[in-house]
């Protein structure tokens, strides 16, 4: 068992988030930017996911520090992975993010480093429920950054029937959302095989796995795309059903204006996770890093990120200059229900696999 259970790093609702916010000392925006306006290099170069960053948090560090945060970005983890990997030290960039199964790979492999504490005086600030997670449990070499779940969004003047399972998901894939429907760039595109069935996604059981390399080759042509970011697409109406995170269906509901867009947290299994903030190995720039990593575990810098994503911070004191909407949203703080249901990611070794069963669905769709 891990040293840190998955479900309580979740496992907060947001009386429990304000609760342990308030049990820890809160420090200014200024406090944050105390250490990064120490002299920085002139230029970060940082690589996560889409549209993951609060654009006034970008202009407010490159305007502290005379210093251009230069951003790109993946459509998953084992392509940040595969990049890191081949670079060999030498992959440009001075700040990774990744999800909580892939760190230890990384530490494991020498591909990202050791943080100097020193340089990030916020460090404290950190949520006891989301400091020293079990893949590193001394926080040597990453700090969180975002944490949520997974489910589907989907529009209720096309798709008119009840929605509320991984089941009612597959079926509307084949029916009603067939060729508009926009799966994760992610072998957790195939996760809702195991989820339907109340399997973890992570079994090691032959028999579940041989049923969804057979179950993709059917789904295949009624897959529109595989995209980790499906914002557009769904606030555009051009995807009216999508597996996606809760901030990414968040940031469709906010800039569509479509009130028939509904998100889910399905039943009866699915996915909670971490993202952490790296350096890799062979970074350049480490005092912009450094930098950058104090600056966002500043309460009022870690609020414009909860608004700006949709996803909750683990910086304490986050809260307190929320808007009351935000604050109350389930799509950032996913019900106590929905939590017990979720699983982390294992990188076991069916996990090669997952990636072979995805890679034959993403080519039968390509068809």
């Amino acid at each position: 068992m891990p040293r840190y259970p998955h479900r309580s790093l979740f496992g907060m609702n947001r009386r429990q988030f304000i609760a342990g916010a308030t049990a820890t000392a809160a420090f200014g925006t200024m406090a944050g930017l105390g250490s990064a306006r120490a002299q920085v290099e002139p230029q970060l170069s940082m690589m996560g996911w889409a549209d993951y960053i609060a654009p006034e948090n970008i202009e407010t560090w490159e305007e502290a520090n005379s210093s251009k945060l230069v951003y790109d970005n993946y459509a998953s983890n084992d392509e940040m992975y595969s990049k890191l990997q081949l670079a060999q030290g030498n992959s440009g960039y001075d700040l990774g993010m990744n999800t909580d199964f892939m760190i230890k790979l990384l530490i494991d492999k020498g591909l990202i480093q050791k943080l100097d504490k020193s340089l990030i005086t916020n460090i404290g600030n950190i949520l006891p429920d989301f400091a020293k997670p079990d893949f590193d449990p001394e926080n040597g070499y990453t700090v969180p950054k975002s944490t949520g779940s997974q489910g589907f969004i989907y529009d209720k003047s096309a798709i008119t029937r009840p929605m509320k399972t991984w089941g009612d998901f597959l079926e509307a894939i084949e029916n009603e959302a067939s060729g508009q429907t926009s799966l994760l760039d992610d072998p957790l595109a195939i996760a809702p095989l195991f989820w339907s069935k109340g399997l973890s996604w992570n079994t090691t059981e032959d028999s579940a796995l041989k049923d969804a390399e057979t179950r993709v080759e059917s789904l295949a042509k009624h897959i529109k795309a595989f995209n980790s970011y499906p914002v557009q697409d769904v606030a555009s109406g051009s995807v009216i059903l999508a597996q996606c995170w809760n901030g990414n269906a968040k940031q469709a509901i906010d800039s569509s204006g479509n009130q028939n867009l509904v998100f889910v947290y399905p039943e009866p299994k699915s996915e909670l996770w971490l993202d952490s903030y790296h350096i890799p190995a062979g970074a350049k720039n480490l005092k912009a890093a450094h930098s950058w990593i104090n600056f966002v575990l500043d309460p009022q810098v870690a609020a414009r990120e909860i608004t700006y994503t949709g996803f909750l911070s683990p910086v304490a004191g986050a809260d307190k200059t929320l808007d009351a909407a935000v604050g109350s949203s389930t799509l950032i703080f996913p019900p106590a229900e929905a939590i017990q249901r979720g699983e982390r990611t294992q990188r076991n070794e069916t996990y090669d696999r997952r990636i072979a069963i995805l890679t034959k669905f993403k080519a039968a769709a390509a068809q």
